[in-house]
């Protein structure tokens, strides 16, 4: 059942602080962005990697609505979706042993990257000159797919 349109929206915590009530032209930060990390799991998920999977599709949709919501302030919000990146979760005990040797073997890059590689993306999503970039997520995935 609906509410007739006449419940107010909730704010998120993360909006409340990043977007204190300015009009567009008081806002405070005039270059602003926020840029989630997400992975190409939001939209191939794993079989077993479900509960990550599912954060980070949370995460995919929370960068593309927060988007939408703050553009409007001229605050850019974007993401960017690693494939299998080399961090040192892989010799944590996430995986066995057989897992970290073929891991990001399945790219067509046929190797997994490295988080140095991922560094090009943040830096451009933060320059004021992609300030027409929001409400996007960048893929970094050894040829994989589209995030």
């Amino acid at each position: 059942m609906g509410n007739g349109g006449s419940a107010k929206p909730l704010q998120d915590p993360a909006t409340k602080y990043a977007s204190p009530p300015f009009k567009k032209q008081e806002t405070p930060w005039p270059d602003s962005y926020i840029i989630g990390t997400t992975s190409e799991q939001a939209n191939d998920p794993s079989a077993n990697l479900y509960d990550y999977a599912q954060t980070k599709a949370a995460t995919t949709n929370y960068v593309r609505s927060l988007a939408k919501q703050l553009a409007p302030k001229g605050i850019r919000v974007n993401g960017v979706a690693p494939g299998p990146i080399w961090t040192p979760l892989q010799t944590s005990g996430g995986a066995t042993q057989e897992e970290v040797e073929k891991f990001g073997a399945k790219t067509p890059m046929g190797r997994p990257g490295q988080p140095a590689e991922l560094a090009g993306i943040y830096v451009l999503l933060a320059d004021p000159n992609a300030s027409y970039a929001t409400g996007q997520v960048y893929g970094s995935m050894g040829g994989n797919g589209t995030p």
